[in-house]
């Protein structure tokens, strides 16, 4: 995102840019209401509205060396963001399915508190793939942890914003974001 948004205000120096960050569900309620225009977020795959980015695999991740303190019938310490998370929410359902026991030892309210409290080693975060900060590692296979699905990312625009700009800033994201599969409108 640094090198999107920096290239886009050297492209675009006339175009205001303000920068919210926040959850999905927040972000696309802004969107509905008129305060966001352009909004890049995670959705379960599948359930979200706007242009799909790209569909990604969530993974565990810890920092490398981090114990597997469930090996030793503790429960899994998981770091997740505060509800309503699809992240969060696809991982316990993992967990009760795999009927592994877990706790959740830090709710974060944004990214640098996930960040912080995965360095810490304190439990393990999940993240989608595409967005797993270079310091961490993804869980392997033999950390005895289920899989955790897909989430889309996704734009969501504001049909009242000004078409040039949002579409400038569309535009920008895209081609940073490869995507995985092919890229399909679902609406919105």
């Amino acid at each position: 995102m640094p090198r999107i948004l920096r290239d886009f205000r050297h492209l675009n120096p006339c175009v205001t840019l303000d920068l919210t960050v926040s959850q999905g569900v927040q972000l696309q309620r802004r969107i509905e209401s008129g305060h966001v225009d352009v909004a890049f977020l995670k959705t379960p795959a599948g359930e979200g509205r706007g242009r799909l980015v790209r569909r990604d695999r969530l993974v565990w991740a810890a920092v490398e060396g981090t114990g597997l303190w469930w090996d030793e019938g503790r429960p899994v310490p998981l770091i997740v963001w505060q509800a309503p998370s699809p992240s969060c929410a696809l991982a316990v359902q993992a967990l009760e399915r795999a009927g592994i026991r877990h706790r959740v030892v830090c709710i974060a309210r944004g990214i640098n508190a996930v960040l912080a409290a995965t360095r810490a080693r304190l439990g393990v975060a999940i993240f989608a793939r595409i967005l797993l900060p270079v310091d961490l590692v993804e869980l392997p296979g033999s950390a005895g942890l289920p899989e955790l699905g897909e989430l889309d990312v996704v734009l969501l625009t504001n049909p009242r914003a000004p078409a040039e700009p949002v579409g400038a800033l569309t535009t920008a994201i895209l081609a940073y974001t490869k995507p995985a599969r092919p890229t399909h409108d679902t609406g919105g």
